[in-house]
């Protein structure tokens, strides 16, 4: 999945207490999300959907990637 677009029901997040981690403000914030559901046992899936993203990029590599990348481990173990 990726964090450009997550679309979710909210009362299933809210039942299932799934949130946005604040410690990820943005790298990983989106396979933390998704992990935090996989975990739950809830099922995602993706959609066909044609869109216009015109970032240059989330900064592979940069300090701030790897930031997230060290929280991500630590959460997660792996």
């Amino acid at each position: 999945m990726d964090g450009m677009l997550l679309a979710a029901d909210s009362s299933v997040l809210i039942k299932n207490e799934i949130r946005f981690d604040p410690e990820f403000t943005f790298h990983f914030y989106d396979m933390d999300f998704c992990r935090q559901a996989e975990v739950k046992g809830l099922k995602m899936g993706t959609w066909n959907i044609s869109v216009v993203h015109e970032s240059p990029g989330g900064g592979f590599g940069s300090i701030a990637w790897k930031d997230g990348y060290s929280k991500y481990l630590k959460k997660y173990g792996e």
